[in-house]
């Protein structure tokens, strides 16, 4: 089953940003072949994966655009692909959750040289 195969991908990964780097390169991979809308729709070609956000964003566009699949277009190879690719984002936030946040660094400000001293 392709859940079981997203689980062994993305359990190896130690990072956030580990997932998220083999997220948006699965996604890519997944999309190369597909060049016609009919089989790939457009609302999930603008998938982003820069950070946590925008994964979880994502994941809400995709799990949309399958809920409002009714009837035939469920059974439709765009619906398939869509289903392919909520799971996929669906398992990769799974463990994200699993791993804790990365920590923010700072950079430090050089304004605080130039300020006088009365």
């Amino acid at each position: 089953m392709i859940s079981d195969k997203w689980t062994v991908l993305f359990t190896q990964f130690r990072t956030r940003t580990e997932v998220r780097g083999i997220l948006s390169s699965t996604l890519t991979r997944m999309m190369e072949p597909a060049t016609d809308s009919k089989k790939f729709p457009s609302e999930i070609s603008g998938l982003s994966t820069s950070n946590d956000r925008e994964v979880m964003e994502s994941y809400l566009r995709v799990k949309i655009f399958c809920d409002g699949r009714k009837g035939r277009d469920r059974a439709s190879v765009a619906a398939g692909i869509a289903s392919d690719v909520r799971e996929l984002f669906g398992k990769a936030l799974e463990r994200m959750k699993e791993l804790p946040p990365e920590p923010i660094t700072l950079v430090p400000i050089d304004a605080v040289r130039y300020v006088r001293r009365a």
